[in-house]
């Protein structure tokens, strides 16, 4: 029988493994960051990762939800302002389109944050703050 709770497992760790795959997706592309900074950008954002995967896995809490939801954030900022700002283009020449992996990762993290979202929603909808 499945029940509430069981189904919220299942959920939760579904996503943790959608994080899983966000931390693989950050792995490959170390090779192609054309700079130490940026391959050690690459490695936190996958350490990051590896971090909610965890948290989703094992606790799934608000907080872990709401970490999620920002850090994915966080990296969908990222990605965008990688595939868009290029240093040495000249004005009026097009950047380059951003790589498979890139799009992946970016696609991903969107729908990690709908994920967190709807799930934030959910559980908190109907509390209320009472005033000090």
């Amino acid at each position: 029988m499945v029940t509430a709770r069981t189904s919220a497992v299942l959920g939760r760790r579904t996503c943790a493994l959608a994080a899983a795959c966000s931390a693989a997706l950050h792995a490959a592309m170390v090779g192609d960051s054309g700079n130490p900074a940026r391959a050690v950008l690459i490695v936190a954002m996958a350490a990051a990762c590896l971090y909610c995967a965890y948290e989703l896995w094992t606790h799934g809490s608000l907080r872990t939800w709401c970490t999620v939801a920002v850090m994915n954030l966080a990296m969908i900022g990222t990605h965008l302002s990688a595939t868009g700002h290029h240093h040495g283009t000249a004005v009026g020449q097009a950047a380059s389109a951003p790589s498979a992996l890139m799009t992946a990762a970016t696609l991903l993290a969107i729908g990690e944050v709908v994920m967190a979202t709807a799930v934030l929603y959910v559980r908190t909808r109907g509390r209320t703050v009472t005033p000090a």
